[in-house]
C-alpha cells in the first residue's frame, strides 16, 4: 500500500503539463514518461544494459530532470551539458567513466532536441531503423528469422561494430587501435564487408559511412542496440 502511494506522490509532484513557445513549433510538451523512454532508450544505445534498474532507482531525479530540460533552452548543448551533470549522479550509471556517460548524454540530447522538434502532437519517432547485436554477435533486426547477420563473436567486424555504437565519426587509426586490428587497411576492408554484408543478410545500405578527413561512424539511419 504504502509503494502505491509513494508511486502516486512522485506522480503527483513531477506531473508536467508545460506549453512554451519555441522556433519553429508553437509548443510542446514533456512528461516523465517521455523523458524515461529516451534516457531508456539511449542507455542502451551506447551499451548500458540495466537500463531499467537505473530508470527505476532514479525516479525522483528523472522527474526533476524533466523539470529542468524543460526550463532549458531547446539545444542540443544545453541539454548535453544538463544531462551530463545530472546523470553522472544517477544511482547505479556512477559505476560507469566519465567519456561513457557523455557518449551517453550526447545520444540522449540529440533524441530529446528530436523530440521537441516533433512538436507535441507527435510520438517519439526517431525515423530510424532499429538494429540489435546480440551476445552471440548476431546483428539483426526483426525479424530476426529473415533478417540476421551472424557476425562471429571475436571476429574484428564484431569489435568494429561495438566500437562505433553511440560515437560519431572515429579516425581509422583510433579504430584499428580499439579492436586490435593490424592496420588501417584491414580496418577500410572489414568495414567494406560489414557493408556489403549488412546490405545482403539485413537489406540495409551503407550501415557504416565513412568521410576521408574524419573517419567513419554508424549510419544515422540505424540505431543499434545492445542485446
Amino acid at each position: 500500500m504504502s509503494m502505491k502511494m509513494k508511486k502516486a506522490g512522485l506522480a503527483t509532484k513531477y506531473k508536467f503539463n508545460i506549453r512554451k513557445p519555441v522556433s519553429l513549433i508553437s509548443t510542446y510538451q514533456l512528461s516523465i514518461a517521455t523523458t524515461e523512454k529516451i534516457l531508456r532508450s539511449s542507455m542502451k544505445s551506447v551499451g548500458i544494459s540495466d537500463s531499467d534498474q537505473i530508470i527505476k532507482r532514479n525516479q525522483p531525479a528523472i522527474g526533476l530532470l524533466t523539470k529542468e530540460i524543460i526550463e532549458t533552452k531547446l539545444e542540443v548543448k544545453s541539454i548535453r551539458s544538463l544531462l551530463e551533470r545530472r546523470t553522472s549522479k544517477f544511482e547505479g550509471l556512477t559505476e560507469y567513466d566519465q567519456h561513457f556517460i557523455n557518449t551517453f548524454a550526447k545520444v540522449a540530447a540529440i533524441s530529446f532536441a528530436e523530440y521537441f522538434s516533433q512538436g507535441k502532437t507527435k510520438p517519439v519517432e526517431l525515423n530510424q531503423t532499429i538494429l540489435h547485436l546480440s551476445a552471440e554477435a548476431d546483428l539483426y533486426r526483426e525479424p530476426k528469422s529473415k533478417y540476421c547477420y551472424p557476425m562471429g563473436k571475436e571476429q574484428s567486424r564484431h569489435q568494429i561494430i561495438k566500437y562505433l555504437i553511440g560515437k560519431g565519426y572515429q579516425a581509422t587509426p583510433d579504430i584499428r587501435t580499439a579492436t586490435g586490428a593490424n592496420s588501417d587497411s584491414s580496418i577500410r576492408s572489414a568495414i567494406m564487408k560489414i557493408n556489403a554484408k549488412a546490405k545482403h543478410d539485413l537489406k540495409i545500405v551503407k550501415l557504416i559511412e565513412g568521410r576521408r578527413t574524419d573517419g567513419y561512424r554508424i549510419n544515422p539511419k540505424y540505431r543499434i542496440f545492445l542485446k
